[in-house]
C-alpha cells in the first residue's frame, strides 16, 4: 500500500471512529432528565465563574446552548453581561454553494470562500439584545447582522471595533481527559479557533484560552481519547461540574 493509500485509510477510520461516538452519545444524551441537565449546567456555570481565565477576561464568546444534550449557557451569558465583559455569540453565515468548474469539481477559491467565514462571532451588547435574537435553521438563536442600524461589532474584524477574544468556551458532543473534543462534524468551532489565534499571532496579542463546557456523560473515562486528525483543536481545559477535568499543557 503506498503512503498516500495508507493515510486514506487513516483519514477514513478517523471519520467512521467519529460519526460512531456521535450516534453513541446522541443516544445517552438524549436520555438526560431536563432537572438534571439545568443542576449541571448551574453548577458548570459557577466553576466558570470562578476560573481565572474567565475572571481575566474582557472579551468572553458563549455558544448559546441548545435544549438538550450540551450544558445551558443562558445564566452565564447574564452574568458576563452584568460583569461588564465583551459578550460575543456565534453566527453562521448562510453560505452559498462554491462554483463548479466544467466536470464538476470545485474550485479552490471557491472551497475557500465557503469555509472562511461561515462562523463569527458578534457582540450582545445587552440583555435585551441577548432575549431579541431569532431562532436560526438548526433551532439555535443567533444575533442580527445590525444593532441598531449599525454594524454589529465582530471579534476578529477590526473596521466593526472588534479587537480579538480572550476567551471562547466551547460545545461539543464528546470530550476526554486529554484537551481532546468531538464536535457535530462541521468543523465550525477548530476553524474559527484557528482563525482566532492567528489574528491574536500578527497583532502579538496574548492567545485566546479555549475552555469547553461538558455534561458529566460527555467526558471519556481516560485512557479513551476523542478520535482526531490534524484539523482537530486541542482545547485548553474542560469544566463538568466536578470541576476543571482536563487540560492538555496549554494554559
Amino acid at each position: 500500500m503506498s503512503t498516500q493509500n495508507a493515510l486514506n485509510v487513516a483519514a477514513q477510520s478517523i471519520r467512521q471512529a467519529k460519526r460512531a461516538l456521535r450516534k453513541q452519545m446522541a443516544a445517552h444524551l438524549a436520555t438526560i432528565p431536563p432537572t438534571e441537565l439545568v443542576q449541571q449546567s448551574t453548577a458548570v456555570t459557577q466553576h466558570v465563574l470562578n476560573h481565572p481565565a474567565y475572571r481575566d477576561a474582557k472579551s468572553v464568546s458563549i455558544y448559546v446552548s441548545m435544549d438538550q444534550g450540551e450544558v445551558r449557557t443562558e445564566e452565564l451569558c447574564k452574568q458576563t453581561l452584568l460583569l461588564g465583559k465583551k459578550l460575543y455569540v456565534p453566527r453562521f453565515a448562510k453560505v452559498t454553494p462554491p462554483t463548479q468548474q466544467v466536470g464538476g469539481s470545485t474550485t479552490e477559491a471557491a472551497q475557500k470562500a465557503s469555509f472562511d467565514s461561515d462562523m463569527r462571532m458578534l457582540r450582545v451588547n445587552d440583555w435585551e439584545d441577548y432575549e431579541a435574537m431569532v431562532m436560526n435553521r438548526w433551532g439555535i438563536r443567533e444575533p442580527d447582522e445590525h444593532y441598531r442600524e449599525a454594524q454589529r461589532e465582530d471579534a476578529l474584524e477590526e473596521s466593526s471595533g472588534g479587537s480579538g477574544l480572550d476567551l471562547i468556551l466551547v460545545p461539543g458532543v464528546a470530550f476526554d481527559l486529554y484537551g481532546g473534543r468531538l464536535g457535530h462534524g462541521k468543523g465550525y468551532y477548530d476553524r474559527y479557533i484557528a482563525r482566532c489565534q492567528e489574528f491574536a499571532k500578527i497583532r502579538r496579542l496574548p492567545s485566546c484560552k479555549t475552555i469547553a463546557l461538558s455534561l458529566s456523560q460527555q467526558i471519556l473515562p481516560s485512557p479513551e481519547r476523542v478520535p482526531s486528525d490534524e484539523r482537530d483543536e486541542p482545547l485548553d481545559a474542560t469544566i463538568s461540574q466536578s470541576g476543571i477535568l482536563s487540560t492538555n499543557g496549554k494554559g
